[in-house]
Parts: C-alpha cells; structure tokens; sequence
C-alpha cells in the first residue's frame, strides 16, 4: 500500500512539473525582467530570448544581451537564478540567489526582497575574474581600449525601481589602456595592478573614494565625486589626480630591468590634477612639482 502511494506521489509531482515547464510564459517573464531592467536606467537595454525554469524555485537562461545607450556591452551567459524556499514564509524578507558568467568569469549574489515594502530590493554582488579585452570606453569615458582582470563586490539598494545607494570596491590586475594616439611619448600604459572603492549616497552622485593605478610608467591616484547625467557623457566632474611618473615613462627602455630600481623619488616628476567640466567636455588645470 505504501508503494503503491508513494508511486501515485511520483506520477503526479512529475505531472506537475511537465506541465510547469510546458506552459511556463517564458517570453511574458523575458519582458518582464526587460522592463524591471529599463525602469533601473533608461539607458540600460537587456535583449532576452526565452526563460526557462529551473526546479524546484528557479528560472535559467541562456544568454542575455545587454546594451548601454544603444551600444552592446556584455553577453551574459548561463545565468541563473533561485529562491531560497526557507524564506518563502518569513514576514519581512525573502531571499533569492544568481549566477552567471560574463567576459569569461563570473557575477553571483544574493538578493533580498522586501515583503514590507513594495519593490524594495538589497542585492550584492560578487565579481569573479572578469577579464576585459579591447573594451572601447568612448562611449562612458576615456577615448580608449581598456583591457584587465575584475574582481570585487558591489552592495546595491533599489526602491521602487529606481537604485537609491550603492558602494563596492573593485580590484584590478593586468591593466592596458591604449589611445589612438601617443601621449607624450606613450600610446599604451600598462599598469600591474589597481583598486578602485566607490559609494553612491544617491542615484545621481558617484563618489570616487579610491581610485589606485599603479605601473611601470606611471601611478594614478584619484578621489571626488561625478554628477550622473541621464545622458552619461554629459555627467559633470568633480575630481581630484595626482600623476606619478617614473623614468619608464619618458623613455622607450627599461623593459628588463627592475621596476624598483627604476622608480628612484630623485627622477620621478608628479602632476596634480583637477578635473571639472563634464566628461564630454572636461576641464583640467595641473600644477606640476618634481621631487
């Protein structure tokens, strides 16, 4: 008797799910998460295909196509999701998770969701070696290809739809950025290592509390805040840098020898920076002083 029930348990749990996964609306949750997305930031388009789900409390996808402003940015791939089914009953909370991989690592967290008030979302998200190559950052920032390895964390409150704060610190190794044309004598610095801590206090203001390059040729060193635009390149500027630059720098040599040998404080020169303007359009004043 107890095989017998237990078999027409099995035959209708798996009824159940066939017909989940049958009449699952992939594309109704497709444009609903497209929608969530652009109401986040208008100029943040995802393209999604299908979504299928994943038991017992998830949904998967094969690929996500993201855009900033029109222009493609990441291929999100093998992303997916689920809710932690402890949570499901508590009254104040409930908590889900995701994964996914992206520029051949990858971005997981957790997410909690307000049962208390409507649309209040705290989510953290982990970065996992991403690695960068030949992105073109004209669009956002410099007139540049940016190359490197991600890694950080990034903590997020959204209410309403709308990111209210946000902070995070992103570390940074193998770094390239390559101009169209030479500065100074350089066309591409190559920087070992970086760390960049930031806080958004609200949606419209960027905090730069650390912004560290550290390289061969040169050290950047930066903090101050950025005012977002709708229109990102029109975000106004507010920062402060200090330049070290080391004899590698001004010469096309050295590449065997050592790098502490070379980066003497009698030879190195030091620029402070401060930029104003709007990123489209900044403005620098520098004052230069040798050591």
């Amino acid at each position: 008797m107890k095989l017998k029930f237990f078999g027409y348990f099995i035959f209708i749990a798996a009824t159940i799910i066939f017909s989940l996964n049958v009449h699952f609306p992939r594309k109704a949750t497709a444009k609903y998460i497209e929608r969530f997305f652009s109401q986040l930031n208008a100029q943040v388009k995802l393209q999604i295909d299908d979504v299928d789900p994943s038991f017992p409390s998830g949904i998967k996808i094969d690929s996500i196509q993201v855009s900033y402003s029109g222009m493609p940015i990441a291929t999100l791939t093998n992303f997916k999701s689920s809710l932690d089914l402890t949570t499901v009953f508590d009254k104040k909370t409930m908590k889900g998770f995701f994964k996914t991989d992206v520029f051949d690592g990858f971005l997981s967290g957790s997410a909690l969701i307000s049962k208390v008030k409507p649309r209040q979302i705290d989510n953290e998200t982990k970065i996992e070696n991403l690695n960068l190559k030949n992105i073109h950052l004209g669009k956002f920032l410099l007139d540049c290809n940016f190359s490197g390895i991600l890694n950080g964390t990034i903590d997020a409150e959204f209410n309403q739809g709308h990111m209210m704060k946000n902070h995070g610190e992103v570390k940074l190794a193998d770094i390239t950025l390559q101009f169209p044309e030479t500065i100074f004598p350089v066309e591409t610095f190559s920087f070992s290592n970086g760390n960049i801590k930031f806080v958004v206090p609200q949606h419209n203001i960027i905090r730069i509390e650390e912004f560290l390059m550290k390289g061969r040729q040169v050290d950047i060193i930066s903090s101050g805040e950025i005012r977002v635009n709708e229109n990102f390149q029109r975000s106004t500027l507010n920062l402060n840098a200090r330049l070290v630059l080391y004899p590698l720098f001004f010469m096309n040599a050295g590449a065997n020898k050592n790098v502490n040998h070379l980066k003497r404080d009698s030879d190195n020169a030091i620029i402070n920076l401060r930029i104003g303007g709007t990123i489209q359009n900044p403005t620098i004043s520098m004052e230069q002083k040798s050591k």
